[in-house]
Parts: C-alpha cells; sequence; structure tokens
C-alpha cells in the first residue's frame, strides 16, 4: 500500500463562513500487519493505493468512523458490511504468537485558520487469546502524536504505553473517558459542535454506506436519499430519542447476548480441553504410582535376598574367624618347622630343582611364544602375498579400463580421492610408461599405507597373545603355589605325626640298654636320621650307621 499525496492546485481559496477541524494525520500502532504506521492527510484528504490484501480497506476499518462511532461491531468494523473480521481478530490473528497484544490508533485533527491548536482522538485496544472480548480505552487530548512536546504512545522500549500510563502521560493536556457514550460526546462536541446525537448518529451512518467497495456498481439512491433525511434537522426530538435510545439499549443488549454466548462457548471448549488434560493427567500419575509400586516390590524383594545374604555372609564370616584364630595357635609352630626344613641341606637341593624347574617352564613357555610368533608371521606372508596378487590383477584391471573409459575413470579418482594423479595422467596424453609410474607410485603409497596399518595390527594381536600367555602363565603359577602350599603342610603334618610315634619309642629303647651310652647315642643318632627321612619322604635305611 501507498500514501499518495495531492497536488496543491492553485486557485483562488473561498471565504470560508467558520472555522472547522481538519483531520491532519492519522496513525495505527501494533494493530493487524501495521507495527507503527502515520498516514498524513492533505488538505483534509487521503488517498490510499495499492492492490488486493495490502491494508486499504483495513486502514479505514481501524481509523474511520470507529474514532467516530467507538463500536466494536464487526458488522460496523467491516468494510464489508459482515461479521467475520472482528476487533480482537485483528489484534490476535494473523499468525500472532504472543498471548496478550495492545494497540493504538489515532485521529489528529487542526482548527483550520488556526495551527495552534489541535485536537487528538485514539482508542488504546487490548486482547487476549484467554477471551473472545477487547478491552476498549478510549482518549482525547490537545497535544500531537509522536512529536517532541507532544505524545508518546509507546515507552522507551516501544512497547505500548498501558492505561495507567496513558492517563499520567496525557495529564491535564487531555483524558482517558470511562466509557464510549463520554467518548462520542467529547468528539462530537468538539469537532461538530452543535450537531446532536440523532444527526452525528446519521452521519456515522452516512460514513459506514460510503466507505462500501465499489461504491457506484451498488449505489442506492433511496437509501442515499435515506441518509441524507436523517442527517437533516430532527422533528419530535424527545419522541425519537426516546426510540432510539431503545434500539440502542436493544443492540447493547444483543451485543451482551452475543458475547455471553462466545463466553458461553468458550467455557465449553475450556472445559473440554480442561477434562482431557486432567485424564491425562490422572493417567500419567496413575502410571507412575504403578511404576513406583512395582519399583517398591522390586526392591523389597532385593531387600529380603540381600538380608537373607547377609545372615550367611556373617555365619560365615564368624566361622572364618574362629578357623583364623585356631591357625594363628599353629603359625609359630609351623613357622619353627619350615625354618628347621629351610636350613637342612636336602631343602637346598630341593630348591635348586625347583629353580630348573622353572627356568625349564620358562624355556617352554619361550619357545610356544616363538612358534606362535613364527605361525602368526607365516600367515601374515600369506595374507601379504595374496594382497600382493590381487593388488596387481587390480592394477592391471585399471589400466585396461583407463584406456577405454576415461569418464569411468575421473569419476572413480574423485570417488577414490585420487583426482591429481588421474589429471597428471591426463596431461601425460600417449607416454604410457609416465602415466603407468604415475599409477603405480599412488597404488604402491597406498598398499604401504594398507601394509603399516596390517602391521600395526598385527603387532597388536602379538602383544594380546604375548598377554594372555602370561595370564596363563600366571595363572599356572598360582596353581603350582597353592599345590606345594597343600603338600607342604600334609607333609609337616605327616612329619609331627611320625615324630610323634618315633618319640614314644625312644624311653623302651633306653630302658632295654640302660648301662651303655653308646646304644643310647646310636639309638638316638638314628631315630634322628627316621625323624628326618619321615619328614622329606625317604627311606630310613637309605643311609648306613
Amino acid at each position: 500500500m501507498t500514501v499518495t499525496e495531492l497536488v496543491r492546485i492553485t486557485a483562488k481559496p473561498e471565504p470560508e463562513l467558520m472555522p472547522r477541524w481538519v483531520p491532519r494525520r492519522a496513525g495505527i500502532v501494533n494493530v493487524w500487519r501495521y507495527y507503527d504506521e502515520v498516514f498524513t492527510f492533505h488538505d483534509g484528504r487521503l488517498l490510499l493505493r495499492g492492490p488486493n490484501g495490502s491494508g486499504k480497506s483495513k486502514a479505514l476499518e481501524l481509523l474511520l468512523p470507529f474514532l467516530f462511532d467507538a463500536n466494536l461491531r464487526a458488522s460496523r468494523l467491516s468494510t464489508f458490511g459482515t461479521g467475520e473480521r472482528t476487533m480482537h481478530w485483528n489484534l490476535m490473528g494473523e499468525g500472532t504468537s504472543a498471548t496478550t497484544r495492545v494497540g493504538y490508533v489515532w485521529l489528529e485533527f487542526s482548527l483550520s485558520g488556526d495551527d495552534s491548536r489541535w485536537f487528538t482522538c485514539g482508542c488504546r485496544l487490548q486482547a487476549s487469546t484467554h477471551s473472545a472480548t477487547v478491552q476498549a480505552d478510549y482518549f482525547t487530548t490537545s497535544q500531537r502524536v509522536g512529536t517532541a512536546d507532544g505524545l508518546l504512545l509507546v515507552n522507551e522500549a516501544g512497547q505500548p504505553l498501558t492505561k495507567a500510563a496513558l492517563a499520567e502521560t496525557l495529564g491535564d493536556h487531555g483524558a482517558v473517558h470511562g466509557n464510549a457514550g463520554d467518548y462520542r460526546t467529547a468528539v462530537r462536541q468538539t469537532l461538530f459542535p452543535g450537531l446532536t446525537e440523532q444527526r452525528y448518529e446519521a452521519l456515522i451512518t452516512a460514513l459506514l454506506q460510503l466507505r462500501v467497495p465499489k461504491l457506484s456498481q451498488r449505489l442506492d439512491p433511496a437509501l442515499l436519499s435515506t441518509l441524507l433525511s436523517r442527517a437533516l434537522p430532527p422533528l419530535g426530538q424527545q419522541e425519537i430519542t426516546d426510540l432510539a435510545e431503545g434500539f440502542e439499549r436493544l443492540d447493547q443488549q444483543r451485543e451482551r447476548l452475543m458475547a455471553i454466548d462466545v463466553e458461553i462457548a468458550a467455557t465449553r471448549v475450556l472445559a473440554d480441553r480442561q477434562r482431557t488434560y486432567a485424564r491425562r493427567v490422572l493417567r500419567a500419575v496413575s502410571a507412575a504410582l504403578i511404576s513406583a509400586t512395582s519399583t517398591m516390590d522390586t526392591l523389597t524383594r532385593a531387600a529380603r535376598t540381600s538380608a537373607e545374604e547377609y545372615g550367611r555372609v556373617a555365619a560365615d564370616r564368624t566361622q572364618c574367624q574362629r578357623t583364623i584364630e585356631q591357625l594363628d595357635v599353629l603359625i609359630p609352630s609351623c613357622q619353627a618347622e619350615i625354618d628347621g626344613m629351610t636350613d637342612c641341606e636336602a631343602y637346598k637341593q630341593g630348591r635348586e630343582l625347583d629353580q630348573l624347574r622353572q627356568q625349564v617352564a620358562a624355556e617352554r613357555s619361550r619357545a610356544i611364544s616363538l612358534r606362535s610368533d613364527a605361525s602368526l608371521k607365516r600367515s601374515e606372508s600369506d595374507s601379504d602375498a595374496a594382497q600382493c596378487s590381487a593388488a596387481e590383477r587390480a592394477c592391471e584391471r585399471r589400466a585396461q579400463a583407463l584406456r577405454g573409459l576415461e569418464s569411468e575413470t575421473t569419476h572413480a579418482a574423485i570417488r577414490a580421492g585420487m583426482a591429481s594423479v588421474q589429471s597428471e595422467v591426463g596431461q601425460a596424453g600417449a607416454d604410457q610408461t609416465r602415466s603407468r609410474q604415475l599409477l603405480r607410485a599412488a597404488v604402491q603409497a597406498r598398499l604401504s599405507q594398507v601394509e603399516a596399518a596390517r602391521k600395526a595390527l598385527g603387532e597388536h594381536d602379538r602383544c594380546v597373545g604375548r598377554r594372555q600367555d602370561a595370564e596363563e602363565e600366571l595363572e599356572a603359577a598360582r596353581a603350582a603355589f597353592t599345590t606345594a602350599r597343600d603338600r607342604l603342610r600334609d607333609r609337616a603334618v605327616r612329619a609331627d605325626r611320625e615324630a610323634g610315634a618315633l618319640d614314644g619309642h625312644l624311653p623302651r629303647t633306653r630302658l632295654r640298654r640302660p648301662g651303655c651310652p653308646a646304644g643310647r647315642s646310636r639309638v638316638r643318632a638314628r631315630s634322628d636320621r627316621a625323624r628326618r627321612s619321615h619328614r622329606f619322604g625317604r627311606d630310613p635305611g637309605h643311609h648306613s650307621e
């Protein structure tokens, strides 16, 4: 939509009988698609041009005769006289995402012949998604809108003023009217002095009819005559006033009923949505309760099982403590016997044998490791030979494909990331030796990268094998240690038992030869040798006396 300034025609001005108010500017702030639009009149006239949908009719709906009529009915707002586009739709429609929207519409007049007197009438509109009604606050002021010393309808953040802020900003220069009737009276008495309410209403009706689009195609002479007749001075003012007030009350009652119907419909929709929401909330809460109950049952079973397990573990712990106390009593005697056994010559020879066995086991594990490494290297060699053969065959196939399919080679080189090599081969032209060298170098570079990756993987596999072998050796050593400890314990017990049996025989031997010291020493030496032989698992008769 464009605003065209009318060209002033130089003519002799006609003298006016009396000064009148002339429209100078109009504005729309944050309503429909208008953010902050100002329309300037030229000698009281305004021409709006633009394609369909640019907002010409919408500007008329929001400004004239709404600011004279102060009526929010959709049939009086629409230029076509329909009820489809309400003021609530003008504020909250067209994809508005906010829940509340506030806007202003205003119209500025100046007195002809006296530019120092101004009069501005306007309306503050507020709508919300929670209600289908629009709150309208009408105001009049002697200030100009948007000037340095005038009235500002937005705050420093660019947001429209609230009703309280608007009243505070107006101060002594204007007022915010309590209802639409007071506002209409103030506008009528200021702009149209001496015009009665009936004639003022007829003027607004004429404006509504003349505002209809394509007026020339649907011009009704009878209706036009009726409108002009209504504009004449009325007869029987009191009766007509009573009738007008009755019709106005009927209209207001109808508007209230329509508003109540809209509120009832909105309440029903809200009740349905609230009922659906409550069902969903109850379903979610019940699901959470069922889940919590099942979780509590699971935790209860787990706690019962844990308590039983704790009882068994506590009993085992008590038994182990008792066993440990018994073993602590036997440790000093066992340690003394171990010290005596480790000091003898036979134990030292057995320790050398254990060292030799450990060396044999180490060499055996080393041989196994070397055999596994050799097998792994042989398999790697076979795989490398197979890969080398496959790579040579692939090179031959690519060399044949290069001679016949240059376009496919280009796409393949781009996909393989070898576009530079392909361009150098193309530059070589008929020099096949150079082309093959380039291709062979590229393939060898890729093969070297693949070989490096394979070597790294092989080294990783070998390290994993060596780790597994070491873990197996560790488990074998632990098992051997456990076996040796058990065997040592068994032999110690048997040695104690045999030593006790031999000690029981010593007194009888001394009684046989009480007078022979040499015999007692030989018997004692033989007993000691027998005890040592039993301790180390040897035959007592092996040594001579």
